[in-house]
């Protein structure tokens, strides 16, 4: 690439604290805690419902069907209840009231069964036995019970989404691919956090291979008391369990540079784009374990022989300023072996168990679009996840489901280069990487207890939650020391200096040199342990065959921070408008609060650079540049201020308090739509705040000399995590689901007004003694989001599946270099121009006329007044399955749609445990689907088809001379980044076999 210079020259080596209220310290909970998880695990008492139905399920020969989905609903368009047949065919359904329903029946392999004006009297028992009819064709069944229809139970809102089957390809096989794009289709969440993803309804894991994920579930039951996060934004992955015969496959999928689009920053003539490949292998095998277990494992390994991108500005041999562009191999590696074993202890207990090793190795990590080459460290993952799953079934009405998981996190990162980073605001980062090595162990413990009875017309749940996280590291970073230069041309005047023989006094004098040096010393090793519990119990009440209640309280609480009784109640109702059996639209509205926890990152942050284990030294102006002298030198110094950080005494937990209502209709017997109006008030949000910074008006910008600090300036900065920030956030959200014949559509549209004064927990406001003056647009407030995927059942056997993602602009803030008030922190943005603004100080920009050196009286611009570019995405795969060999009678190579939520089945980790204990089989393999014994996929998929080039957002930074330029493409779902970020279109090749 560009060979102009060399690393020697283009990269050398408060606020007064607010008064919370306290929130009373109860000391009972953990006492009540080990009450609950052990009345979950007993004995639970058979209540008395006022109906019961049952019955059994067979084929033509009077054989039974294990594993049958039986679904009742009452007329004319009541709630539903759904079950699976057990082992001998039987199925049982209690809390029924009086009334009249409709049956509905189906298996993989027959047709689907309806039978209507099942009457269900007083307290009695009746029984309807069910006969199901081979289909005629058992490749082309259409499942009528997964279309989309309207459902009044909270989990079957109109904004859920479920994806299975044929679906999941239009995700993309990469891992991480795959959970950009599964944030992308949650769409946004409430708050700074984004949204989440659970594994198997526990937090924390390793999101596993797509060819391990039987479904995903996203935006299900937004209210539900048994979470800690409002459900928008939350994704859940459920894996595959074995089947009760063997079923495998195997498959591939490659990529070179030769058939991908080029980066347009590497379009430039005489550049020579870089050869790379991939390739991905994956391997899966289930079957049966003898009479009442089975077994699934799967294997994947990834190969990426990519390059990262630079593309900056920085010197020449000649101190010149000029253009860098450069290409750095990226090679990384994924491995990820995943066994999971499903027992049927007895007819009513089952037990699952799986393990998960995830290795990730990566290399010249860190150098990006103005992160140097010199900036690359290798990084080595080793993870370890086990969880297990128990479910007791205690009479026809109580189910009682214990969850634990084990993750071992062991990574070790190591920076190729030790020399003192150089930190050009708005240009590069060079020198050495100033993260250093690091050596972290992390286990994560998480135990939960839900208890689920059928009362009547009562559906109640309740449980409880225990995490414990033990986190130990040893960690040099900025050990090497960073020196700060505001701008390109400070940097390019200071070393012309050197090179003449200037000392830097002489160049400190002319108003040039480094703005800032900063160091960090003591031990490395540092560990905390965070420990966080949850008691909750909610009811799901159907007052009236077209009218449900919901509402439950869920207790919280955390160590380490002072807040220890967080309680947080949730009420929503779902209410079917219309008489008879014309009920095709809900109205439902729902209303929660839901907090967030102090986490582990934070935390060891402060138990790290405490002033004890270790401690930050800034100076400012440091005269010594290009030599670092040891930290132990700085203790002292006039212009060397110490920095700590510390957790505030009064911190609390984060909450918002959210507010839905959703208008759902069904058009047609194959769409429904949903309209959602959410706001959200968030309160008591984290970020950091210079507690000791230099009073208003007394710290000069340029004289580290001055500031009168109030704790004393011996103190230094005492940078505090606090509970200060405040957000509110509007959202209205359009979501359609389409599942015909032959094609199935799921989508959305977002439009999104956010309003907050922190960005999360590690930010600092700008201006430490205002911290309202930050309250204005949101970063995360992007204003419209759209996501439509879905697939088609093309002629000639080609099945396609494709996703539009489009977002517009991000939001962004213009800033200053400066410190403007003493607290090492680079994040003020500059004032309006005014008629009296001083040339000297006056900018004018296309974004408008600023003010760089505002005074203390000056009111500084708001936040995230710009935006960004806008994104658009389109991916595509086309796939042909081909059956070989004789009949093998289920389905195989891929099946399944997308679908509402309320169309298919509760979430069950017993899913999948049907006749002697196994499953159906089907859904292996990477498309289509047959009845042949052997299946080949053949495939080809296209991220961004149409070559849409997508940038991120402009540098921000004014006095760079790159400023209000986007010089990289967009990151996550937006662009091929995540595959490659020298290619703009991916195009892969792929194939499985599958049996």
């Amino acid at each position: 690439m560009n060979s102009a210079c060399s690393e020697a020259t283009c990269a050398p080596f408060p606020i007064k604290e607010m008064t919370l209220k306290r929130h009373a310290r109860e000391r009972i909970w953990p006492i009540l805690g080990v009450l609950l998880l052990a009345l979950g695990t007993g004995r639970v008492l058979r209540a008395q419902g006022p109906g019961h139905l049952q019955g059994n399920v067979t084929d033509p020969s009077g054989a039974v069907v294990p594993r049958a989905t039986v679904r009742v609903t009452a007329q004319p368009s009541g709630p539903s209840r759904t079950v699976r047949t057990d082992s001998r065919g039987h199925y049982e359904i209690s809390g029924l009231a009086p009334g009249s329903y409709t049956v509905t029946a189906d298996a993989p392999g027959f047709s689907p069964y309806v039978k209507t004006g099942v009457v269900i009297a007083g307290s009695g028992t009746a029984t309807l036995d069910i006969g199901l009819a081979i289909a005629a064709q058992s490749q082309k069944v259409e499942v009528n019970s997964s279309a989309p229809r309207i459902e009044l139970s909270p989990e079957s809102n109109s904004t859920a989404v479920v994806i299975t089957g044929h679906d999941l390809s239009t995700l993309s096989n990469d891992p991480d691919e795959l959970q950009s794009q599964l944030g992308e289709l949650a769409g946004p969440s409430v708050g700074a956090g984004g949204g989440e993803i659970y594994v198997n309804g526990l937090s924390g894991a390793d999101l596993p291979p797509k060819a391990d994920i039987r479904e995903i579930r996203v935006n299900s039951n937004p209210f539900a008391v048994q979470n800690d996060r409002l459900g928008y934004g939350r994704v859940d992955v459920v894996t595959k369990p074995g089947s009760a015969a063997f079923h495998g496959s195997a498959s591939v999928e490659y990529n070179n540079s030769a058939m991908n689009a080029l980066s347009p920053f590497l379009a430039a003539p005489g550049e020579t784009p870089p050869s790379y490949h991939t390739w991905l292998w994956n391997g899966e095998l289930g079957g049966p374990l003898g009479k009442n277990a089975s077994f699934f494992v799967n294997f994947q390994r990834r190969d990426i022989n990519r390059a990262n991108l630079v593309n900056t500005e920085v010197l020449d041999s000649n101190l010149n300023i000029q253009p860098y562009v450069a290409t750095v191999a990226n090679p990384r590696t994924f491995t990820a072996v995943g066994p999971r074993l499903d027992f049927e202890l007895s007819p009513n207990n089952t037990l699952t168990v799986s393990y998960g090793y995830y290795n990730v190795g990566e290399y010249n990590d860190g150098v990006d679009t103005q992160a140097l080459p010199s900036q690359a460290y290798d990084n080595n993952q080793h993870h370890h996840d086990v969880q297990i799953f128990d479910s007791q079934v205690f009479g026809p009405r109580v189910v009682n489901e214990i969850r634990f998981e084990y993750i071992h996190f062991h990574d070790v990162q190591k920076p190729l280069s030790l020399a003192p980073t150089i930190d050009v605001l708005g240009a590069f980062l060079g020198g050495g990487n100033s993260n250093g090595a690091l050596d972290r162990h992390e286990t994560h413990y998480e135990l939960q207890n839900l208890t689920t009875m059928s009362l009547g017309g009562h559906l109640i749940q309740f449980g409880g939650m225990l995490r414990v996280i033990r986190r130990r590291q040893e960690y040099s970073n900025n050990f090497n020391g960073t020196f700060t230069f505001n701008s390109l041309a400070d940097y390019q005047q200071t070393e012309q200096g050197l090179q003449n023989g200037l000392t830097m006094s002489q160049i400190q004098a002319a108003g040039y040199g480094p703005s800032q040096y900063n160091v960090t010393s003591g031990t490395l090793s540092a560990s905390v342990t965070r420990v966080d519990t949850a008691l909750f119990a909610g009811d799901d009440w159907h007052l009236r065959p077209h009218f449900t209640a919901s509402y439950g309280l869920r207790f919280e609480s955390e160590n380490v921070i002072s807040d220890h009784a967080d309680w947080a109640p949730r009420f929503g109702i779902a209410w079917g408008l219309g008489h008879g059996s014309n009920v095709k639209t809900v109205l439902r509205a729902g209303w929660g609060i839901f907090y967030q926890r102090f986490d582990d990152d934070q935390m060891i942050v402060a138990a790290r650079l405490n002033g004890q284990n270790q401690i930050t030294y800034i100076v400012a102006q440091p005269g010594f540049f290009p030599a670092a002298p040891p930290a132990s030198a700085l203790a002292g110094v006039a212009n060397s201020v110490p920095t700590v950080y510390r957790i505030s005494p009064t911190i609390r937990s984060p909450y918002d308090m959210d507010t839905a209502v959703s208008l759902e209709r069904q058009l047609l017997p194959s769409t429904t739509i949903s309209l959602t109006y959410i706001y959200s008030r968030g309160d008591a949000q984290f970020l950091v705040n210079d507690v000791n910074a230099p009073l208003p008006g007394t710290f000069t910008p340029g004289d580290p000399s001055s500031g009168v600090r109030p704790l004393g300036n011996s103190a230094g900065n005492i940078y505090e995590y606090q509970s200060a920030g405040i957000f509110r956030q509007t959202q209205w959200i359009a979501n359609v689901h389409v599942h015909a014949s032959r094609v199935s559509i799921f989508g959305y549209y977002v439009f999104n007004d956010a309003h907050s004064d922190a960005d999360g927990a590690d930010s600092f406001p700008a201006n430490p003694w205002n911290i309202y003056a930050d309250y204005g647009r949101a970063a995360f407030g992007i204003r419209h989001r759209a996501m439509i995927g879905g697939t088609l059942a093309a002629p000639l056997g080609i099945r396609l599946s494709s996703v539009m993602m489009a977002n517009s602009g991000m939001p962004f803030s213009i800033t200053l270099p400066q410190d403007l008030y003493g607290t090492g922190i680079h994040n003020a943005r500059p004032a309006p121009a005014t008629a009296s603004t001083p040339a000297a100080d006056l900018v004018v920009t296309p974004y408008g006329a600023f003010n760089i050196a505002p005074g203390p009286s000056d009111v500084l611009i708001p936040p995230n007044t710009e935006t960004g570019p806008a994104n658009f995405m389109m991916n595509l795969r086309l796939s042909r399955t081909f059956g070989l060999g004789g009949e093998g009678g289920a389905l195989h190579g891929g099946k399944g749609t997308a679908q509402a939520a309320g169309a298919g089945r509760r979430y069950d980790h017993r899913a999948g445990l049907g006749g002697r204990g196994l499953g159906g089989g089907g859904g292996f393999g990477l498309g289509g689907a047959t009845s042949h014994r052997y299946a080949l996929t053949l495939s080809v998929s296209v991220l961004n088809l149409l070559n849409n080039v997508n940038l991120a957002p402009p540098v921000n930074v004014l006095g760079s001379p790159l400023f209000g330029r986007s010089i990289a493409l967009a990151s996550g779902p937006f662009s091929a980044q995540v595959g490659n970020p020298v290619a703009n279109r991916l195009i892969n090749v792929g194939a499985s076999f599958s049996f």
